[in-house]
């Protein structure tokens, strides 16, 4: 059997029927192949780089600086907060606080009746004025204060009142110390008989009365006073 041949363009035979483009159409398209997948790779770089720098481990961190002085701390100093390891400073230490107990102090607490004993002194008369001194004494063991004018009254041994309490005569006064054993005192203040009228109360059976500020009352056997001329007044303590 004769077979023909034909020249390629380069004088080369090749086998009947057969173009020579046809053997280099496979290279060809596995060099475009490549040709594409090197251009996406190319084209996909960004991503490719993000990716790997989300899965490169991250660089350790660095330690945070020490410091011995608490103060320092900006976030304390901010925030007005007390650092670890120091105490906070109180508002008599900084001079922030007011001293609202001091004049308390300064006076002491005011005598109650279980401080208290109470008598009365003989009457000083005096040109028809007649002033018996009421006495209270601190008889407790820690000092206290009174300060302004006691309540008074006369009462008959049945426990009815005579007359009417005392009023009040002459400004309220100072406050007044009393350490453990001493006295301050209040004048009962009345008249002479005919020194306006002649007309006299009843004698007392017991003095009744309340410290300064007190609620509660002290009582004195006594017969004295005898209130006349319907004046019956009592001075502050001093």
């Amino acid at each position: 059997m004769r077979t023909t041949t034909s020249l390629s363009p380069r004088g080369r035979r090749t086998p009947a029927g057969r173009h020579p483009l046809a053997r280099t159409a496979p290279l060809a398209a596995a060099v475009a192949t490549v040709l594409a997948l090197g251009a996406a790779g190319c084209g996909n770089g960004g991503i490719g780089t993000a990716a790997a720098a989300s899965t490169r481990p991250a660089a350790p961190d660095s330690p945070a600086p020490t410091t011995t002085d608490d103060s320092a701390s900006p976030s304390a100093a901010a925030q007005g907060t007390t650092a670890p390891g120091t105490t906070a400073a109180s508002p008599q230490a900084t001079g922030g606080g007011a001293p609202t107990t001091v004049r308390a102090e300064a006076a002491g607490s005011r005598c109650t009746v279980t401080d208290l004993t109470m008598r009365l002194g003989r009457g000083d008369p005096g040109a028809g004025q007649l002033y018996y001194p009421l006495l209270f004494t601190n008889t407790s063991s820690h000092p206290c204060v009174l300060d302004g004018f006691p309540g008074v009254s006369l009462i008959r041994g049945d426990g009815t009142t005579i007359g009417r309490p005392a009023g009040r005569e002459g400004p309220k006064g100072a406050v007044v110390p009393l350490k453990p054993g001493a006295t301050v005192e209040a004048d009962l203040h009345t008249l002479n008989q005919g020194v306006r009228g002649n007309s006299c109360w009843g004698r007392p059976t017991l003095v009744k009365a309340y410290p300064p500020g007190s609620r509660d009352a002290m009582t004195l056997a006594t017969a004295d006073p005898v209130v006349c001329g319907d004046t019956f007044e009592v001075g502050s303590v001093h």
